[in-house]
């Protein structure tokens, strides 16, 4: 993926992170992603931070995370703000709740 001099337009980000849309701009409505750069008409130019975070997010939702568990990992990451103690904590917790669905399943 290579951004030219304007970013990455909404739909190609989307594709990078095989993210709807949709989804890309709910996030952004909730916070969850930074508001991008315009372009002089007016459309969104992401750069590759927002690749980043947008694929950090798609895989935190894909092994059951929910939004403010990713939210708090995500100020965790923020430099000055990493805390390996609190991520675990996150995680652990995260952790016991899929044991506790798996155990239901069975």
């Amino acid at each position: 993926m290579v951004t030219g001099p304007r970013g990455l337009s909404i739909g190609q980000l989307a594709a990078a992170t095989k993210v709807n849309l949709e989804t890309v701009r709910y996030y952004e409505r909730i916070g969850l992603m930074p508001s991008p750069a315009r372009t002089g008409g007016g459309h969104r130019a992401y750069d590759p931070t927002h690749v980043q975070r947008l694929a950090f997010i798609r895989h935190a939702r894909a092994l059951g995370f929910g939004i403010e568990d990713i939210r708090a990992l995500l100020t965790l990451a923020a430099p000055g703000h990493r805390s390996c103690a609190e991520v675990r904590d996150i995680a652990s917790a995260h952790l016991s709740e899929v044991r506790i669905k798996l155990a239901h399943l069975t």
